[in-house]
């Protein structure tokens, strides 16, 4: 039994999406117990499985995006840009792209009951962010793309200038750690 849990902050659209896109043949990568989360209320601060979260991402990403990564990546800017400026504001209160980063890998931190990310200042402009996840995991990819435009806007947001985030290293290319390059001007 996994007992991995994310706070429902993180399955809140991914459930939205779901539940507006009926036409879709979500039984195909969901399961009776998903659909028990999906059709009820997501409290923003409950727990809920890292399984149940896992499939509702996958599924939107073969679903929605259609296996497209640049969309998983447009899709991390757009749900970024809602987070910092409604949910998460302090993490985008003071305007300075690696306080804010740093910020975002601490409180990321209290989204998951496990560790996922790990942060490294290498430069003033240039970070390093790891993230230790099962290699295994199919949902990883489009994963780490959506987290790529999170980072993006997230240096935009707090006044960091043309954004670089590059994934340098892959778990699923046999990387013991996936590692998010991060340079800003």
């Amino acid at each position: 039994m996994d007992d991995k849990k994310v706070k429902g902050t993180m399955l809140l659209e991914l459930v939205r999406m779901i539940r507006q896109n009926k036409d879709k043949d979500w039984n195909k990568y969901l399961k009776p117990e998903d659909w028990e989360i999906i059709n009820s209320k997501i409290m923003q601060i409950k727990w809920y499985p890292l399984d149940v979260y896992k499939r509702c991402g996958l599924a939107t990403f073969i679903l929605i995006a259609q296996g497209n990564l640049d969309a998983a990546r447009l899709w991390g800017r757009v749900s970024g840009e809602e987070m910092f400026s409604k949910t998460y504001k302090s993490i985008i209160a003071i305007k300075d792209p690696m306080n804010a980063l740093d910020r975002f890998v601490s409180y990321y931190g209290l989204l998951f009951n496990f560790s996922t990310l790990r942060f490294e200042k290498v430069e003033s402009n240039y970070v390093k962010i790891y993230h230790g996840y099962d290699p295994n995991d199919k949902s990883n990819i489009p994963y780490c793309h959506q987290l790529m435009g999170i980072l993006d806007v997230l240096i935009e947001m707090t006044g960091g200038k043309d954004p670089k985030v590059n994934l340098t290293a892959k778990q699923w290319e046999g990387a013991l750690e996936s590692v998010f390059d991060i340079r800003w001007e």
